[in-house]
């Protein structure tokens, strides 16, 4: 069983959806054949954040909300390796809030 503290992100691609997790200090991927809309509620059940069309965030492991030179916002994680997750200006002001 995942726990949800455990999630950095979702990403959704086509009929999957990537859970991004940490197992034992380390960053996982779990495939899962789903789509963020069949997930959505669960999701924000357990603190998970929409920041974007294709991604969910868990907020404890955001560090950072920053907008780029061409305005476009990312969300950096608090973990090492981990990509910067893009943050749509609808989700913005909602994730900021929770910083």
């Amino acid at each position: 069983m995942l726990s949800a503290d455990a999630i950095l992100y979702l990403e959704s691609e086509e009929n999957y959806v990537h859970i991004v997790h940490l197992d034992g200090g380390k960053v996982k991927d779990y495939e899962l054949r789903s789509s963020m809309k069949a997930l959505e509620e669960t999701l924000e059940q357990h603190g998970l954040v929409r920041c974007h069309r294709s991604y969910f965030v868990n907020p404890s492991h955001v560090t950072l909300v920053k907008k780029d030179p061409s305005g476009y916002a990312l969300a950096r994680l608090s973990h090492e390796g981990i990509k910067d997750i893009p943050v749509s200006k609808r989700y913005y002001d909602s994730l900021t809030a929770l910083l």
